[in-house]
């Protein structure tokens, strides 16, 4: 990677153990780039545009995303805790998430159709209001994630752990659940499931 940007567009570069560098900021628009070993943590993402990218093994606690398109973005074994993608562009907005942790972020109001969250801890989501219509949540942790107000219609939860939500509270038509997740969609009653 040349140390020194002269467009504020960078396709398809290879950037390894970077941190978000007076360069880096410099650039407004990444297109088939890949991120690894990154250490973007508390990094200002604010109306930049990521195009078919790829974040591996990088640490995105806390960054802020304020306006940023992420277009086709995967995200594979990154630390991302406290990202709000609620305040990302809603514009092309479609990402993948692979054993990554996402604790404490937030999907308020998101559409995020199709999603895939294979592998991830997802403790403390807010998703809130989001559209996850045939998303799938891949052996995927969802101890204390919010869903209220949710279209959850086809959603694949099937192989997740500690999933706690209202079936009322949310749309759920043709949603997937294994025997085991049964105790979690019947909290409310407060019934005893041997």
């Amino acid at each position: 990677m040349p140390t020194r940007y002269r467009m504020e567009e960078l396709v398809e570069q290879k950037i390894t153990k970077q941190t978000f560098t007076p360069e880096l900021k410099q650039v407004q628009e990444f297109y088939k780039c890949t991120f690894e070993q990154c250490d973007f943590q508390n990094a200002e993402f604010v109306d930049l545009i990521f195009t078919n990218c790829e974040f591996k093994s990088c640490n995105l606690s806390n960054a802020s995303l304020k306006g940023t398109q992420l277009d086709h973005v995967v995200f594979d074994n990154c630390k991302m805790l406290g990202i709000h993608f609620n305040e990302c562009s809603s514009f092309s907005f479609h990402v993948n998430f692979s054993n990554s942790v996402l604790d404490y972020s937030s999907f308020f109001e998101r559409n995020i159709k199709k999603f895939q969250f294979e592998e991830c801890s997802l403790q403390h989501v807010d998703f809130e209001r989001a559209n996850l219509q045939q998303a799938v949540f891949k052996k995927a942790n969802l101890l204390n994630a919010r869903f209220v107000q949710c279209n959850l219609e086809g959603c694949d939860f099937r192989s997740s752990i500690n999933i706690q939500l209202d079936p009322e509270a949310n749309r759920m038509k043709k949603s997937k659940f294994g025997q085991e997740q049964l105790p979690g969609l019947l909290l409310k009653y407060q019934l005893t499931i041997d």
